[in-house]
């Protein structure tokens, strides 16, 4: 199971859920995993940029609260996703 401490057992599906399809697609993208990887940080940075522009702090801000939250989910289980991609 994807151990996120006291998280919501609904939070925890949606981040299963979405982890599994970004799987999926990578998988499927034609690139080596060490190029998906490159890409999910790519995703990451814009995703901080986005919510930046929609007031969540300055873009230095949301990138390193991005950097920090890809390095906890490093430290995750990914046991959940067995689920969804079988």
């Amino acid at each position: 199971m994807l151990k996120l401490g006291d998280t919501d057992p609904r939070l925890v599906q949606k981040l299963g859920g979405l982890a599994a399809r970004a799987v999926e697609h990578a998988l499927a993208s034609g690139l080596s995993w060490d190029q998906a990887i490159l890409a999910f940080g790519v995703a990451g940075k814009a995703i901080a940029a986005n919510a930046a522009s929609q007031g969540s702090g300055t873009p230095e801000e949301c990138a390193a609260r991005a950097e920090r939250r890809l390095k906890e989910g490093m430290d995750r289980s990914a046991d959940v996703l067995k689920a969804y991609l079988s």
